[in-house]
């Protein structure tokens, strides 16, 4: 049985607990924005810390540089599908999920942007 190696497995535990944090949020939050946002975020810096342990596990050239071209992989397309995921649901007419408090105002920012967009349109259309 091998020991315990700080180096290798602190990083593979991070890495496993944001995959947990990531499986959790996935099951508890409600609608697919905050869903899609706890699955892309977490997953990928779950995948790195997982990657990293691997590699440090290795510790061969070889190995770690195709981690490495897998881990930039993953941080550059992660978030442009997450973002074109998004946009095609809001695009297709889903509604995120409004309810809680609004400490930021946010809300009715967006309530105002979606009535100056509806009037813009309704003036196009005219």
């Amino acid at each position: 049985m091998n020991d315990f190696n700080a180096a290798r497995d602190i990083p593979i535990l991070l890495g496993a607990f944001f995959v947990l944090t990531a499986a959790i949020g996935m099951v508890r939050f409600p609608d697919l924005y905050s869903r899609l946002h706890a699955s892309s975020k977490l997953i990928t810096l779950g995948s790195a810390g997982i990657f990293i342990g691997v590699g440090l596990e290795f510790a061969q050239t070889e190995a770690l540089t195709r981690l490495a071209a897998v881990l930039l992989f993953q941080f550059l397309t992660t978030p442009l599908s997450a973002y074109l995921i998004a946009q095609a649901a809001y695009l297709r007419g889903l509604a995120p999920l409004l309810e809680g408090p609004d400490e930021w105002n946010a809300l009715g920012k967006a309530a105002l942007l979606d009535r100056r967009l509806e009037e813009l349109q309704g003036s196009a259309e005219d």
